[in-house]
């Protein structure tokens, strides 16, 4: 009952933040560029779910270049500011550039007879966190820049396919999903928070998107079941890192939310999805 009361205060509170910042951007009242603050808050995100990635992994008794993977994500997402995001060209050079240069010195240090027992190791686990959390939020970051409002499109589906999915399984759940990864899943809230991505998948696409993305109704309807299940899978790759480095959440940082990386798990692959689908469209 206690984390119930305080979610639904952070809850209101943190959409409400969000509400503000994307009103800011789209009526360009401070005169940045379209999109520039809510690709700011998104980088905010990427860095501290990098170090909260870092730092699990390390609880874990995983080896991660902390302070690498840290600066790799911050030097990335701050480099989403200087492409324009209209024509395609030299904004996925950064991923690819910004890869090699991450894994690079870790692969010279693993050479060093000190570092030779966990030199492999250290290189997988920090070119994970790099690719599982910097690489969507630099494409999330792409979105924001191209069209701000698919963004907003986007975390709604998924977020409401979140909310969906614990309600559901708290009035109906019966059948567990795949327990020793998520003992709480269960088949009947996969099943809710499904219908409820394409429900709103459907309704938002006419206010939110007309004249701005042509999705037809198919499309979107077929949008919602891809966000959705890369929102799912998001959670449960999330909750797999956790039960493996024995850890209720990636931090303490939002109460009865846990840390950065519980709050964006489910949109990092659906980031990485739309931005695909976005590309296509437009």
């Amino acid at each position: 009952m206690s984390d119930l009361k305080t979610r639904a205060v952070l809850a209101p509170t943190m959409l409400t933040i969000i509400a503000v910042i994307y009103w800011l951007d789209v009526s360009g009242t401070l005169g940045l560029k379209s999109g520039a603050l809510s690709a700011g808050l998104l980088g905010l995100l990427g860095v501290g779910g990098a170090w909260e990635f870092a730092n699990l992994l390390r609880g874990g008794g995983f080896a991660v270049g902390k302070r690498t993977l840290v600066v790799a994500t911050a030097i990335l997402l701050g480099s989403a500011f200087a492409f324009g995001w209209i024509d395609l060209d030299r904004e996925l050079y950064p991923l690819v550039i910004g890869t090699l240069l991450l894994l690079f010195p870790l692969a010279l240090r693993s050479l060093g007879r000190g570092d030779m027992h966990h030199g492999l190791e250290r290189q997988g686990a920090t070119l994970l966190g790099f690719i599982m959390v910097a690489w969507p939020m630099y494409l999330a970051m792409g979105i924001c820049f191209r069209c701000l409002p698919s963004m907003l499109y986007v975390v709604l589906i998924c977020k409401g396919g979140d909310i969906g999915g614990y309600c559901f399984g708290r009035l109906f759940g019966k059948h567990k999903l795949i327990p020793h990864i998520s003992p709480g899943k269960t088949i009947e809230g996969a099943l809710g928070s499904l219908a409820t991505s394409v429900a709103l998948a459907y309704f938002l696409n006419g206010p939110m998107l007309h004249g701005v993305v042509d999705l037809p109704v198919w499309g979107a309807l077929v949008a919602g079941v891809v966000l959705n299940f890369t929102t799912q899978t998001g959670d449960l790759i999330e909750s797999l890192l956790k039960r493996r480095c024995n850890a209720k959440d990636s931090s303490n940082l939002l109460p009865a939310h846990g840390g950065i990386l519980d709050l964006v798990d489910s949109l990092l692959f659906s980031f990485c999805a739309w931005f695909v689908v976005l590309i296509l469209l437009t």
